[in-house]
């Protein structure tokens, strides 16, 4: 029986491990991607003895053209030029203030959660069509929603965004379907690999205040009631992947559900920017602001 092929970038852990899971249960045949695959092969040993030649490990820088390039010759050669669902995954965040984000760093941000899921879905996209397949973005409820220091990150998952809705409505003459997905907080090891600005922890940075307000309030939050299961993400992908017909969007988690509520409703953004503003005032500063300085 022939299954259905998915390719994930970005599968070393955290919503990319589980979706290979899920996707494996499900009996796809699953192209699971990341860099420096060669040496890392061991993650997926429990896999490979349960599913075999269901799963395919291969490294993918998704920043290199060349990597691109030999990912679909891959599954051109393999699975008769077809692909029927491509999942963008891989990706980080960088935080911290635009002044204390370098450009070389604000550069890399775009590109890794930017362009390389617009160049992925380009490459694949003579695949997908054959297939009649799907395009399932990992995007963020910083995707629709702006927080203080995120602004990099914020800015890459609204590209993604417009990516998708764009995309959506371009491609559905070709039978190809695609929809977001945007999670909020999940128990992943995003805050772990989160990158702060050049600057963002120099004495001699403005908002070094409201910095180390945020990195507190993260580690807080970290320690206090666990977030879902990034399962519960993973579980939502291959459902859209399944369906019949897929949603523009699906909202992942309760804050983000939260979030989602607030944004979508009229004078929801209001509210919502308040509640950021406050949070923002009360927890990373700890004071207020007069005429652009901290008291």
């Amino acid at each position: 029986m022939n299954t259905k092929t998915v390719l994930i970038t970005g599968c070393s852990s955290g919503f990319g491990l589980e979706m290979v899971n899920r996707f494996l249960e499900f009996d796809w045949t699953v192209v699971a991607t990341l860099r420096n695959a060669s040496s890392r092969q061991s993650i997926f040993d429990e896999q490979k003895k349960k599913y075999g030649s269901r799963l395919k490990v291969l490294n993918l820088d998704v920043t290199s053209s060349d990597d691109r390039a030999n990912a679909v010759r891959c599954v051109l050669e393999e699975f008769d030029g077809k692909l029927d669902c491509l999942v963008n995954n891989a990706g980080y965040g960088l935080f911290g203030s635009l002044e204390d984000i370098s450009e070389k760093q604000l550069r890399e941000q775009m590109e890794v959660n930017f362009f390389a899921a617009a160049l992925i879905t380009r490459a694949f996209l003579p695949a997908l069509r054959l297939a009649r397949g799907r395009i399932i973005n990992l995007s963020s409820v910083f995707g629709f929603s702006g927080f203080p220091l995120t602004s990099a990150y914020c800015a890459s998952k609204f590209a993604v965004e417009g990516l998708t809705e764009s995309l959506r409505i371009e491609l559905a003459p070709y039978g190809i379907q695609v929809s977001s997905v945007e999670p909020g907080g999940h128990r992943t090891r995003f805050s772990e690999q989160v990158i702060w600005g050049e600057s963002s922890f120099s004495e001699s940075s403005t908002y070094l205040i409201p910095t180390r307000g945020y990195n507190s309030f993260k580690a807080k939050l970290s320690r206090g009631a666990n977030p879902a299961k990034p399962d519960a993400v993973a579980k939502s992908v291959v459902k859209l992947a399944e369906s019949h017909r897929m949603p523009a969007r699906v909202v992942c988690g309760k804050d983000a559900i939260l979030m989602s509520f607030f944004r979508h409703r009229p004078l929801g953004s209001r509210i919502a920017e308040s509640l950021i503003s406050l949070i923002y005032r009360k927890r990373f500063i700890g004071g207020v602001l007069s005429k652009g300085k901290l008291l």
